[in-house]
Formats: C-alpha cells, sequence, structure tokens
C-alpha cells in the first residue's frame, strides 16, 4: 500500500507541474504577442519621428532660404549707399537753404 501512497503523491506532483507549465505557457504567448504589438507600435513611431525630422529639416532649409532673401534685400551695395549719401546730401542743402532764406527774411 506504501507504494499505491508514493504513486498518488506523484501523480499529484506532476499534475501540479502541468498546471503550472500551462500557465506559464499561456503567459509565454502573452508575452510575445505584446512583444508584436510593441514592435509594430515602435515601428510606427520611428516611421513619425523620421517624417518629423524630414519636416523639421524642411523648414530649416526654408528658413534658411527666407533669412537670404531678407539680407539681400536689406543690404545695399556700396553703388547703392553712395547714390543715397549723395541724396540726403542734397536734401540737407536744400532744407539748409530753405532755412537761411527763412531767417534772412
Amino acid at each position: 500500500m506504501v507504494d499505491l501512497a508514493k504513486y498518488e503523491t506523484l501523480i499529484s506532483d506532476l499534475s501540479a507541474l502541468e498546471s503550472q507549465v500551462e500557465i506559464l505557457k499561456s503567459k509565454y504567448f502573452d508575452t510575445v504577442g505584446r512583444n508584436k504589438e510593441l514592435e509594430v507600435s515602435l515601428n510606427t513611431v520611428q516611421q513619425d519621428k523620421s517624417q518629423l525630422h524630414q519636416k523639421i529639416s524642411d523648414l530649416e532649409s526654408e528658413l534658411d532660404e527666407i533669412k537670404l532673401k531678407v539680407e539681400e534685400k536689406t543690404k545695399l551695395n556700396s553703388q547703392d549707399r553712395e547714390e543715397l549719401k549723395i541724396k540726403i546730401k542734397d536734401l540737407i542743402n536744400r532744407v539748409d537753404k530753405h532755412l537761411s532764406t527763412e531767417t534772412t527774411r
């Protein structure tokens, strides 16, 4: 009879191990499925990141172009500067003449 009790204990232990293995197997498959979902999410996020980096790069290039255009428009070349100086001097001379005629009256 002693041997029968040992066998029953052994079968009981094996059944407990089998149920634990089934639980671990189920957890493993759940984890594998979750990992696949996370990989898909990661790939999507990486694609979005890449697109955003491209947009940032495009916007920075556009900003640089705009800065160059603004600089070109606001810069006066040396000839334009000289012409502007002459015009300003001429206007100053006119104002001086006008003021001097006003004071002589």
